[in-house]
């Protein structure tokens, strides 16, 4: 066992935060037009960003995605540039009157010859973080655990506690070792097919 965690200690090493390995996650996972938001729950005023990767380039397409969001029907809310490289990156800011736990469904479509490809991303809004009443006990040691993104502690402390105990990543989740001095807590998990689900363990003390 010691041999397989400090292999992965140093294969982890590099690891500086959570948001690179959320966007890592996403782009090795893409097949096609892609879009994800980090931020899962954004709150009242805060900006949710969405980050489009695999659309398509070419005189046959169109060089914008068009961007909406669903009420009773479809409400255009603005347009981002699809780069050379497929990629795009669009934002905006939740209205500070927003209530909380209201539901966002934003479309993103790009048409070629007149056919349009949607994909969807759906967030929330409320607080994009929490820190969980109880610390995480593994292996004589007290983790701080938070969580995000609409995750819940129970869900957030089983992920991280299996891989801080193993070091092997749970099925569905990608996790990793991080620097505390660079990210404020010891480990990471991002739930793969929801990166803005994420929760992080701090060590607080010996128990």
């Amino acid at each position: 066992m010691r041999d397989r965690r400090a292999t992965g200690r140093r294969k982890l090493a590099l690891v500086a935060s959570a948001a690179t390995l959320a966007v890592a996650t996403a782009a090795a996972a893409s097949d096609g037009p892609s879009v994800i938001s980090e931020a899962g729950v954004v709150p009242p005023g805060g900006r949710y960003v969405l980050d489009g990767e695999g659309w398509f380039v070419g005189p046959r397409c169109d060089q914008r995605v068009e961007v909406s969001q669903r009420e009773r029907h479809g409400v255009r809310i603005g347009s981002a540039p699809v780069r050379d490289n497929g990629t795009f990156r669009f934002s905006r800011r939740v209205p500070r009157g927003a209530a909380r736990g209201t539901r966002i469904v934003v479309d993103v479509t790009q048409f070629c010859d007149g056919v349009g490809t949607t994909r969807t991303v759906r967030l929330k809004v409320g607080k994009a973080s929490r820190s969980c009443p109880e610390p995480l006990s593994v292996d004589r040691a007290a983790y701080a655990i938070k969580v995000f993104g609409g995750l819940g502690c129970t869900a957030g402390a089983r992920a991280v506690g299996a891989f801080i105990d193993t070091d092997v990543e749970p099925a569905g989740w990608s996790c990793a070792r991080v620097d505390r001095r660079i990210a404020g807590h010891d480990f990471a998990c991002i739930e793969t097919a929801r990166p803005g689900r994420r929760v992080t363990a701090r060590r607080v003390r010996e128990v």
